[in-house]
């Protein structure tokens, strides 16, 4: 039985996943920004689940570096070793300009700061062939990362640029993380998915939720090594832009300026 934390997981690709992973005897911890006593979620995933499989849920709200600290924290006591830490949460970029509570653009905040932090603080509870997936995005390779302006002071706003930035962010932490860390660390592109999220930006098709999660739970045991990018299951080249240490090296320390901690 592996011990999963599946952020994001109470709507499109990250319910997906989890039905997916409840299929087998895990101890699947689902998040969401819904409370606890709302979180049909957990319930629908946990009525088609393993008998022996085991579910829970733990609500934060990712816009709030502190609920993110006080989730790990709570992970840390109540549940003590991880294997598979799953950052899934996402939104999509507001249709204006959106600061969050840490006056960082809403969308970098959710999709990238709170998954980095996330995992930095649950880094020791991960054992040595722990996993880590990080969910990215095709739309990545049209970013680009000005770390002098990612909350957009001089740069036009539009919801697409801001959920591509944050999830270029997630790609080239990523890249920098996987030779630091003991643990396989890996992200992918789940695939154009139908979800809200993608068509609260883009006015495109997509394959069904159910295709998504089955590549992002299929990502949780992936034979690939460490520092990974996939496309849907298939790995693939990443950015050229991701794999530019220096520019690892600016995004990890306003990172780390951001969050107020020493990454590894």
């Amino acid at each position: 039985m592996a011990r999963i934390l599946l952020t994001g997981s109470t709507s499109g690709i990250g319910l997906a996943a989890a039905s997916r992973l409840a299929e087998q005897p895990h101890e699947l911890i689902l998040h969401g920004p819904e409370p606890e006593h709302a979180a049909a979620a957990a319930a629908t995933v946990a009525r088609g689940a393993h008998p022996e499989a085991r579910i829970s849920y733990a609500s934060a709200d990712f816009a709030e570096p502190d609920a993110v600290r006080a989730l790990a924290e709570r992970l840390s006591s109540d549940h003590g070793r991880l294997d598979v830490l799953v950052n899934n949460a996402a939104i999509p970029g507001p249709p204006s300009l959106t600061l969050g509570p840490a006056g960082t653009d809403l969308t970098y905040q959710v999709n990238y700061l709170a998954g980095a932090l996330l995992t930095h603080l649950l880094l020791p509870s991960l054992g040595p062939n722990g996993r880590i997936v990080n969910v990215a995005s095709a739309t990545h390779f049209s970013a680009t990362l000005e770390v002098d302006d990612l909350d957009f002071r001089r740069r036009p706003y539009s919801p697409s640029t801001a959920y591509a930035q944050s999830k270029l962010a997630i790609v080239t932490y990523t890249n920098w993380l996987a030779p630091r860390i003991s643990q396989t660390v890996l992200s992918i592109h789940p695939g154009v998915v139908a979800t809200g999220l993608l068509h609260a930006m883009f006015a495109i098709g997509g394959v069904p939720p159910a295709v998504g999660g089955d590549n992002l739970a299929a990502a949780t045991t992936a034979h690939v090594a460490s520092g990974a990018y996939l496309d849907e299951t298939r790995p693939s080249e990443p950015s050229v832009e991701s794999l530019d240490t220096d520019l690892q090296r600016e995004l990890v320390a306003d990172t780390a300026e951001r969050l107020a901690v020493a990454l590894p």
